[in-house]
């Protein structure tokens, strides 16, 4: 494949060289002149023939992912340095966060950049030099889910100790399966197991084994999960560092022990598990107690209980026996005479408090009678009926003393008023003279023969002037 490339590669080449040596020829002698789109668009295609797929090795630099979910980045040595694009589509492939400085493996393709005629490449692969992609994408998550609080030892719980149906999430033709049914069975086999067969390598066993501990918490009568397969690589026991087995471990509601591998493997499910055993047959033995031990120590138990309680019975008949020898046993009436003493004090001292306390709650009401009757109102009415008519004849006094004292000053007003009122000057026979509307003061403005009215005490005189006599 990678010849047939090569050959691809090489035909291309040459018949690019070909075809710019003559439109070179052609320019020279006033031919084709390329537009700078036309150009960039032909060495895109010539770039994109020759290096269709590459591997590159070299040092992330300025890694930035934007809003859309593309990524960007520089692939440098210690020579020269190229931009690169990883799009949206190609990460999920990718296991691990790639960061700035770190030394990778990508595999791509060389084209060209339109807008700014800067080729780069498009990254459809990549791996970490040095740590295996795997193992780096392992360390990720385990630190991610870490700060999360998932592998908290609080948040673990407790196995039962004499579970009687345990769930099993593993191969139904693997080996760590018949390894948990024979422990089991050796054990204790009064104890079930329920299988939930799922596969626990290659693609999909991370779906399968996380909804395979979904329904067996939809389950009652399972007390305790195992979750497991036997050893392998790395790359064969990923499904189990899945994030996604590690949320659905975190989120039973069974306790759940971890079984994967052997006793150096470890993987994410073992630090989010309940209790992490090193192989499936260790589960089973840390899950399931031994028969024969267990009857051994409830027949133990059961020894050591009744002798226990044979014990306390005799203690118990010993202390019943020396109170029965007591006298208050046998004359059982002498222990309530102190009592019915007692009783018939209290009782007197109880009267008497109740007849003191009469005694004084009389007194206080007598009291209170008495005062209320000193505050009675029928002693006050009399002597405030006299002071009410006191103060009514002092009233009517002064009234009438206003009244008179407002008719002088009456009287003394209309009088001063009577002396400056023109009618009264007209009574002491004096008159009015007016010409029109006008009064007349003095001769000035007459005429013989002007029409006059004289205003008079009684009546009015219309009068003609005959004779104007000036004077002093």
């Amino acid at each position: 494949m990678i010849q047939n490339r090569q050959a691809r590669t090489k035909k291309s080449l040459g018949l690019a060289k070909s075809e710019n040596s003559v439109e070179s020829e052609s320019a020279g002698q006033g031919g084709q002149v390329y537009q700078v789109s036309q150009l960039t668009r032909d060495i895109k295609a010539i770039m994109e023939a020759a290096f269709d797929s590459i591997w590159v090795e070299g040092e992330i630099s300025n890694f930035r992912t934007v809003a859309s979910g593309h990524s960007y980045f520089v692939l440098k040595d210690d020579k020269s340095q190229i931009r690169c694009v990883l799009f949206k589509g190609h990460r999920a492939g990718i296991k691990f966060q790639p960061e700035d400085g770190d030394q990778v493996l990508l595999f791509g393709r060389v084209t060209v950049y339109d807008a700014r005629g800067e080729y780069q490449i498009v990254t459809e692969s990549m791996e970490p030099r040095g740590l295996g992609a795997l193992q780096k994408a392992f360390e990720q998550l385990k630190i991610k889910l870490e700060k999360e609080g998932l592998f908290d030892e609080e948040k673990k719980k407790p196995l039962p100790e004499f579970p009687w149906k345990i769930g099993v999430v593993t191969s139904s033709t693997g080996a760590a399966v018949r390894d948990i049914l024979n422990i089991v069975r050796r054990r204790n086999p009064k104890v079930s197991v329920l299988l939930y067969p799922a596969k626990v390598q290659g693609e999909g066993a991370a779906e399968e084994i996380a909804r395979g501990i979904h329904e067996l918490n939809q389950r009652e009568d399972i007390e305790v999960i195992i979750v497991g397969r036997g050893g392998g690589s790395l790359e064969d026991l990923w499904a189990f560092n899945e994030e996604e087995v590690a949320r659905a471990i975190t989120a039973s509601r069974i306790p759940i022990v971890s079984a994967v591998g052997h006793e150096i493997d470890f993987t994410i499910a073992d630090f989010a598990a309940d209790l992490r055993a090193p192989t499936p047959s260790a589960a089973a033995e840390l899950t399931v107690p031994i028969l024969n031990d267990t009857l051994r120590d409830i027949d133990s138990l059961n020894e050591a209980l009744i002798n226990s309680l044979q014990q306390k019975l005799q203690y118990y008949y010993d202390l019943l026996k020396r109170l029965m020898d007591r006298r208050f046993f046998h004359q059982p009436k002498e222990i309530f005479n102190p009592q019915i003493q007692r009783v018939d004090e209290l009782h007197s001292r109880l009267l008497r408090g109740l007849e003191q306390n009469l005694l004084t709650h009389q007194q206080r009401l007598q009291d209170k009678i008495h005062r209320l009757f000193q505050a009675s109102p029928e002693k006050s009415i009399p002597y405030m009926k006299e002071n009410l008519g006191m103060l009514e004849k002092r009233m009517l006094h002064i009234i009438q003393s206003n009244l008179l004292l407002n008719k002088e000053r009456f009287e003394g007003i209309l009088k001063n008023l009577n002396a400056f009122n023109p009618l009264s000057i007209l009574e002491r026979g004096y008159s009015i003279c007016s010409k029109g509307e006008k009064s007349l003061k003095s001769i000035e403005g007459l005429n013989p023969g002007d029409p006059v009215k004289v205003r008079l005490a009684q009546g009015e005189l219309d009068c003609t002037v005959k004779k104007i006599i000036e004077g002093d």
